[in-house]
């Protein structure tokens, strides 16, 4: 038995049991390899990896520089002979737009129309023979839908259809519109001047056309033939005529500049779809884009607005194509129907404005829609017609603006930007597949919009709308048909079409991109690139049959190309192979790099498209006649790594193993074999090569999974440990040790074996756990079933085998220096144990996992026992392997584990791992494993005993799993045996299952470590148990007796320390929930710890102080442990450990609750100065506290000397120049410390002075100035010591003051100057306050008393005369030199002139300020409201204006003289200190008794009359209130003449309140009531008050309340200040 000394668990545990077995194979993921067979193949797999296809030609800038054209160009250089040559243009004109459909036709600037064919012969020239050049150049063309008929709008608004075959007049002539003339009054069509710039025919007619041009009009044009001739009816689709030079009155806004930046009318698909017998026509303008149907009537059917997320900035441009609908087998999107199993497609419309490109789908719907939204119709439901519905499919946003695009077939769209780029455009992807450049072609365009659409450039328009710049028209020079592109150039004439997917092959193979051409070939044939681009179907297999040939093609072509010169011999054997440097046959290492990379694509070709014969005949039989076999087993190595390719032919595989392990590549070979197909290896030649090479995990699983024999593995293996042991048992015999040589070789043997023979281990545990050695995979059942049976019968028969059965070989076991070890039973059981039994047990551990294990596998074994006993005794007739292997049981195994190491041959350190495996497993698997109580008994005392440290841990882990499932009758013994071993996991266990808290308790305690309160177990325990622990016993709701609880405290009081030690805080936490006795021990048991006691007591201060709203905690709320010992104890910790928070904590205390005596010292020691003043201030010790700080001060100033080193020494005179260098940050730092101390102490003599002022002073300070009161000493002590620090630094840096006064008054101050600068303001900052102590208290006769000898007694306020004298006379004692008293009174000058300019500055802003504010409330107040008529909008009388009543003016200007009148009274009563009410009445009596008006005023009229001039004094001339004017009794005359006072005209200046906030009064506008008064008696004049919305509409009160009160009942509509807040104007409402 180990005593506990002897492990104290300080190593970290082996944990063998949790660790899994894992081969170096086992990841799935494998990376390609940085060597190779070939001497260069590094720098071949990097290359190979860095030069894929997209980065050598995806990235290039331009198409000029790709190996093909996105599009192949045509010139018509025939066709533009005849346009473009200088004969052409004089004869024809400069061409300006093309139509293209079954021929070309080409529209030039004389009106003429000339159509080509596609031989590019001239047909015809339309309009030759006629006098069209009138009609001006062509600006649209479009053809009819059966290409006999063209149509042609002209530059002036003409109109032409002409027939092909017929081209000598016109099949349909319309002339411009002209409003003016007679005859066109009637009529609708294009207005002169106006250029036409679309056009296109509806349906199938010939006859009927639909155009738009440049001014923003549309027309539907039908030619009719009748018996008055032809004639052509317009009906008008969008827009409005231009105006004539006049406006009608109803056309009161400006128009929006419009024009139609695009247009077509649907045309015909190859299928019949409903949707093309309404005549669709799409338009576009600047604004909106609308969707109209010409049949049966002309009507809008779709509409919607420019989105506002397109950016102004991009510019104005809109483009619009048509596809119609077309039959075909699979087309994607919306299907109306089917008809033979042809589906039909539905008409889709590309639309564009700016950068945005949108495809609405066009569909019929089954039932009409109820409203409207975006993309969706609103048409009605039509009897007869079918209802369309739009939907807004698909969007693309460029990144510049888009001036054209068109459909070049069903799924490709191609734009064209500003910038003249083609953007090849998939349809169905909205996705960008190919970028190409216009500029060379130098396509045209036309400036149709700029003048039309100026304002919307310059002023923003009408609408709102801003563009930077107005596109030009591109829809005349770019056309699409039947997957062409025609461009009309400046120059020439151009058509192109994509290049297909063999064409852009074919271009690369021709520039010898080979590489580059298969890894392209092979994106075609898995789809990564767009196929429908460049001519590929969608469906995988259409796809897949249609590039398999081009892609053999193009692999088998390169190779054949690029290996056919590149060796000149081939060796003939394998050895000449193996020798032979790849390298050698190469000329560059470029070339070498061309061919690893052609190799890597063509591999991943061939791989892609299952051509894997291919790859190891026709290309195996290049590389190997090119003599670079090394290059080609190199590329397939990762595929083989990471099956991919996972069987070849023989001769290619013998080939591979000869490659590599001629070149030692021993473990890249060992992991390629394990990846193969056993089935095409030849097992001979492998296995023979993996024993020679020693390829252990390749040889393990070309047996198991070629030949199915896993026993033959072990054989090897066997040998292998004997040789081991034979080699490590000869060490001192055979080895000599002065051979240093032969000693490194022994032990790199020795090392080399001890990796391969771990190897079985994994094997077995591979095995064991039906998985495949080395890769990790998974076994089918009855495989593993059979491979887990022939190794339990290989090691647990008990005798050798003889293996193969066949060949009656023994496996003998052979060790050295053991001659029973091969007639011992179980030898092979035995030697894997006495090599390694920590390794065997923990994959036994891993087999008893497995179900295998569960029971007998077969009746004929249906018992362990007895199939062990009839192997003993018929051991020259063994029964079949897996007979006996699926017998197996864990109990059996234990018995014959048990049986075999409890021989004298096994030492305790390896018996040991048994007992934890018999301990686990007996917990986890009680039902299968049964043993004796003794024998657990005997294992848990061997687990008790473990032989070395580093095994202690699992050990224990151990016994905890036994306990588990073993119940020991006596366990007083094994709780002994654990204390001593310190198991503190099984004690708490126990301790915890037998409910003996005191002893968890302590065992929690025991397991901490004393000083470092570290778990001894870190890794599997947590310090914070042991609170959980406690808090859980003591807690309330705990099961606890009350003696348990006893005794539970007893041992958190007896382990006191340990808790604290542990967490301090949460240590103070729990005390003080349960057991708040224990606080004393802190000072006691932890007096050597005052890190500890900190941290507990700050803990407990927290809880205190931090409660909400505590300021200062009264003495009858703190808790019993906050004693004067605490907090002194605290405020001592605080000094050490943080000093900034002793301010914070001393602000909690209250006069007596610490000793100064105790703190005063521990403060002064730490140099925490501010804590020694507060605490004395508290005290109110004030001449204690001064003196602290003034001693702090001269500390301060020695500091401050001390940065200019040499002030002593040589000072500075006038002659010696700048100062030497100062550290400007310390020397801030120690001028703020200066200041703070100062502006400190002028609060302590400021607060000790007001103290005194009201009788609360303290005791009187003696001194030598005994005539002066206490707060007057520490006043004059604070002067007298900063006086006395700025003299001294003064003299030391300057002894001659002639030089600071000279440095001062110059434009730049130095270190030292700045010094005394901010010494003298600190001078004047203290006389400032002594100043502001000593005048802003007020002295009460009875605070003033002085003594006989003329002392101011005790409670009498400072005096600043007598400090000045006293400190006059102290100075003067001190330094008799009138220089520094001079000094000393000019600071006391300078503090007096301070204060009296900053007070007379700031009264003089303050007065600014004022009269700013007075001035504009004054001028606002002035301003007046301009109503929106001059009658009243009810009986229309005039209320002002020319022809008022005139009494309006008198009532306003007594109006105006009554307020002034009211101002002076209001002025003069303050100057008499009288109320303005008395002295106003006064005024009325003397100036009626001067007019002769009757001042008859009852006492009720009085009142009325007071509180209508309070409210008007008040309110500055507000509204009276309504009651207010009622006139009832005597008085009359007077409310009479008051009434014709109060005319308020002016609402701002009477209301108190100014315009804006009259205006925001009432709820429809606010209400202003003016009062007009005439002759009395007559009706006309009868007194009237007008009402004045903010809508500007006036009327009189009277007319207003008539019909607002016809609604309202008796409701008032005025509030108490007479304003109207009900009112509403009835226009308005």
């Amino acid at each position: 038995m180990s005593s506990s000394s002897d492990f104290l668990l300080a190593s970290p545990p082996l944990r063998p049991f949790d660790l899994r077995f894992h081969s170096r194979l086992e990841s799935p993921a494998y990376s390609l390899r940085s060597s190779s067979p070939s001497p260069s193949l590094a720098q071949s797999r990097i290359s190979s990896i860095s030069m894929a296809f997209d980065d050598a030609f995806d990235n290039l800038p331009s198409d000029d520089k790709l190996p093909w054209e996105v599009v192949r160009w045509t010139k018509l250089r025939k066709l533009s002979s005849q346009v473009y040559s200088e004969a052409g243009k004089r004869q024809f004109g400069v061409p300006t737009c093309i139509a293209v459909a079954a021929t070309i036709a080409v529209g030039t600037a004389k009106g003429l129309i000339l159509i080509f064919d596609y031989n590019q012969n001239l047909l015809t020239a339309i309009g030759s023979n006629t006098n069209i050049s009138e009609a001006g150049a062509v600006t649209a063309l479009a053809f009819s839908h059966d290409h006999t008929y063209v149509a042609s709008g002209h530059e002036h608004g003409h109109i032409y259809i002409w027939h092909i075959k017929r081209p000598l007049a016109p099949r349909v002539h319309i002339p411009p519109f002209d409003p003016l003339r007679p005859d066109h009054q009637r009529h609708e069509g294009h207005v002169a001047e106006a250029k036409i710039l679309h056009i296109g025919f509806m349906a199938k007619r010939h006859s009927v056309i639909a155009s738009a041009d440049d001014k923003g009009m549309a027309f539907y044009h039908v030619s009719l033939q009748n018996l008055m001739g032809k004639q052509v009816q317009s009906t008008r689709l969008v827009g409005r005529y231009p105006s004539l030079g006049f406006r009608s009155e109803t056309q009161t806004r400006q128009r929006k500049a419009t024009s139609v930046l695009a247009f077509a009318p649907m045309p015909l698909g190859s299928s019949p779809h409903p949707v093309e017998t309404r005549g669709l026509v799409a338009l576009m303008t600047p604004h909106i884009l609308v969707i109209i149907s010409t049949s049966p009537t002309a009507q809008t059917q779709y509409k919607t607005g420019r989105p506002k997320t397109i950016s102004d900035t991009m510019g104005l441009s809109g483009c619009l194509d048509w596809f119609p609908a077309i039959s075909a087998k699979h087309v994607k999107g919306a299907l109306n129907g089917t008809t033979n199993g042809i589906h039909n497609s539905n008409p889709r419309l590309a639309y564009c404005w700016s950068n945005m490109v949108t495809v609405l789908d066009v569909a019929v719907g089954a039932h009409a829609q109820e409203g409207s939204r975006e993309g969706r119709a609103n048409t009605p439901n039509v009897p007869g017609m079918h209802h369309l519905e739009f939907t807004q499919a698909k969007k693309y946003v460029a990144d510049e603006a888009i001036v054209s695009l068109r459909w070049l077939n069903s799924q490709i769209l191609v734009l064209v930007t500003v910038t003249q780029r083609l953007l090849i455009l998939n349809e169905h992807t909205m996705r960008v597949t190919d970028t190409v450049d216009l500029v060379p072609r130098q396509i045209m365009h036309h400036d149709y919009f700029s003048n039309q659409l100026n304002e919307l450039v310059i002023r923003g328009g009408a609408g709102g709308d801003h563009y930077a710049t107005i596109s030009d028209a591109f829809f005349n020079s770019f056309r699409t048909f039947k997957g062409r592109i025609f461009l009309l150039g400046s120059y020439e004439f151009v058509v192109g079409h994509l290049s297909s997917w063999a064409e852009r092959l074919m271009s690369l193979m021709e520039a010898e991109k080979f590489a580059g051409a298969i890894r392209l070939a092979t994106k075609y044939y898995t789809g990564e690139t767009d196929q429908v681009t460049i001519g590929l179907p969608e469906d995988e297999k259409a796809r897949h049959d249609t590039v398999y040939d081009k892609l053999i093609d193009t692999v088998l072509t390169a190779l054949r190309y690029e290996l056919s010169d590149s060796g000149s011999s081939t060796p003939t054997t394998p050895t000449a192979i193996a020798a032979n440097d790849d390298q050698q046959q190469i000329d560059t290492d470029e070339q070498y790099r061309q061919i690893a990379e052609l190799a890597d694509a063509s591999f991943e070709a061939l791989y892609v498209a299952d051509a894997l014969d291919v790859l190891f005949d026709s290309v195996y039989e290049y590389f190997e006649n090119a003599n670079l076999r090394g290059i080609y087993f190199e590329t397939l190595e990762p595929y083989i790594l990471a099956e991919k390719i996972m069987s070849f032919p023989p001769a290619i595989v013998k080939e591979l193993i000869n490659i590599y392990a001629s070149l030692a590549l021993n473990e890249r070979l060992e992991e390629m074999i394990c990846h193969l197909d056993t089935a095409t290896l030849d097992i001979d030649q492998v296995t023979t090569l993996c024993r020679n090479y020693e390829l252990y995990d390749a040889l393990i699983y070309v047996w198991n999974q070629a030949l199915g024999d896993y026993i033959s593995p072990m054989a090897d293996f066997m040998k292998l440990i004997s040789r081991h042991f034979k080699l490590t048992s000869s060490d001192s015999s055979t080895v000599s040790n002065t051979d240093a040589t032969r000693t490194d070789e022994h032990e790199s043997a020795v090392e080399k074996l001890r990796v391969d023979i771990s190897k079985v281990y994994s094997y077995l545990s591979y095995i064991f756990t039906s998985r495949v050695y080395p890769t990790g995979q998974y076994l089918d059942d009855d495989v593993a079933a059979g491979a887990k049976a022939s190794l339990y019968y290989f090691l647990f028969l008990g005798t050798t085998v003889t293996w193969p059965r066949e060949s009656g070989t023994e496996i003998i076991v052979d060790v050295e220096g053991d001659e029973k070890a091969g007639q011992q039973s179980f030898p092979y059981l035995r030697l894997l144990l006495k090599y390694d039994a920590a390794a065997f047990v923990a994959a036994m551990n891993e087999a008893f996992e497995d179900t295998f294990l569960n029971g007998a596998q077969d009746d004929t074994a249906s018992d362990e026992e007895d199939v062990y006993d009839d192997v003993k005794t018929k051991r020259h007739d063994l029964p079949d392997d897996l007979i006996f292997g699926r017998a197996m049981s864990r109990q059996y195994i234990v018995n014959i584990l048990l049986e075999i190491l409890s021989g004298a041959e096994f030492s305790p350190k390896e018996t040991i791992y048994l007992d934890m495996f018999i301990a686990r497993n007996a917990a986890k698997y009680p039902q299968f494993i049964s043993l004796s109580e003794y024998l657990l008994r005997q294992v848990m005392l061997r687990l008790c005993a473990p032989p070395s440290s580093e095994i202690a841990d699992d050990c224990q882990l151990s016994v905890e799993y036994l306990l588990s499932a073993y119940k020991p009758e006596v366990l007083d013994d094994l709780v002994k045996t654990f204390v001593q071993v310190r198991y503190f996991r099984v004690l708490k266990w126990i301790f915890r299952t037998e409910k003996q808290y005191a002893r968890l308790v302590s065992v929690y305690f025991e397991d901490m470590d004393a000083e470092t309160g570290a778990s001894a177990a870190t890794t599997y325990g947590s310090r914070d148990e042991v609170f959980t622990t406690v808090e859980e016993c003591l807690a309330n709701k705990s099961e606890l007796s009350p003696e348990q609880r006893t005794q539970v405290r007893a041992a958190v009081a007896e382990n006191f320390r340990n808790l604290v030690i542990t967490d301090p805080a949460r240590a103070a936490e729990v005390v003080e929930k349960y057991t708040p006795e224990l606080h004393a021990g802190i000072f006691d048991k932890l007096s050597d710890r005052q890190d500890l006691q900190f941290k507990y007591l700050q803990s407990l201060f927290k809880r205190e102080l931090h409660r909400e709203g505590v300021t200062v905690l009264p003495r009858k709320q703190r808790a019993k442990w906050n004693t004067q010992q605490a907090r002194e104890t605290y405020i001592t910790l605080l000094c050490e450990f943080e000093k900034g928070k002793v301010i914070n904590f001393l602000r909690y205390l209250q006069k007596g609750d610490v000793r100064l005596s105790k703190v005063l010292s521990a403060l002064e020691s730490a140099g925490v100065i501010d804590g020694e003043i507060f605490l004395l201030r508290s005290e109110g010790q004030y001449a204690e506290a001064i003196r602290r700080l003034i001693a702090h001060l001269g500390y301060l100033k020695e500091k401050l000397l001390k940065l200019y080193p040499d002030s002593v020494s040589r000072g500075r005179t006038r002659n010696r120049g700048r100062w030497v260098h100062v550290d400007e940050r310390k020397l801030v730092e120690v001028e703020r410390t200066l200041q703070h101390y100062v502006i400190l102490g002028t609060r302590l003599c400021t607060e000790r002075s007001k103290k005194m002022a009201t009788g609360t002073s303290g005791p009187s300070s003696t001194g030598v100035a005994t005539k002066l009161s206490e707060a007057e000493m520490i006043w004059l002590d604070l002067i007298d010591s900063i006086v006395a620090l700025t003299r001294d630094v003064s003299t030391t840096l300057f002894p001659d003051i002639t030089v600071f006064e000279k440095m001062s008054h110059s434009s730049s101050y130095d270190s030292p100057t700045k010094t005394i600068l901010f010494l003298r303001r600190l001078v004047q900052d203290v006389f400032s306050a002594l100043l502001a102590a000593t005048t802003t208290t007020k002295v009460s006769a009875n605070n003033i008393t002085t003594s006989a000898t003329g002392a101011a007694a005790p409670g009498t306020t400072t005096s600043f005369l007598r400090i000045l004298e006293a400190f006059l006379a102290r100075t003067a004692a001190a330094s008799p030199s009138v220089v520094d008293l001079r000094n000393v009174l000019a600071n006391i000058f300078e503090a007096y002139i301070y204060e009296r300019q900053l007070l007379t500055l700031t009264n003089r802003l303050l007065n600014k300020d004022l009269m700013v504010h007075v001035s504009k409330v004054y001028a606002i107040r002035q301003e007046g409201w301009r109503v929106g008529g001059q009658s009243c909008e009810v009986c229309g009388r005039k209320v002002c204006g020319p022809n008022a009543p005139f009494e309006i003016l008198n009532a306003w200007e007594r109006k105006l003289v009554d307020v002034e009148r009211r101002r002076k009274v209001r002025f003069r009563s303050q100057a008499k200190n009288v109320e303005p009410e008395a002295d106003y009445e006064e005024e009325e009596e003397e100036r009626r008794g001067r007019t002769g008006q009757s001042s008859t005023l009852t006492n009720g009229g009085r009142r009325r009359q007071q509180r209508r001039m309070s409210a008007s004094t008040s309110e500055d001339g507000g509204d009276e209130d309504e009651s207010e004017r009622v006139v009832r009794g005597k008085g009359t005359a007077y409310d009479e003449r008051e009434r014709q006072r109060t005319v308020f005209l002016r609402p701002g200046e009477d209301t108190g309140e100014s315009a804006a906030t009259a205006l925001d009064n009432g709820p429809a506008g606010s209400v202003i009531e003016m009062q007009t008064g005439g002759s009395t008696g007559e009706a006309a004049s009868e007194l009237v008050s007008l009402v004045i919305f903010k809508c500007k509409h006036i009327y009189h009160k009277q007319c207003l309340e008539k019909i607002l009160d016809s609604g309202r009942g008796t409701t008032s509509l005025v509030n108490d200040r007479g304003i109207g807040e009900g009112y509403k104007c009835i226009l308005c409402q």
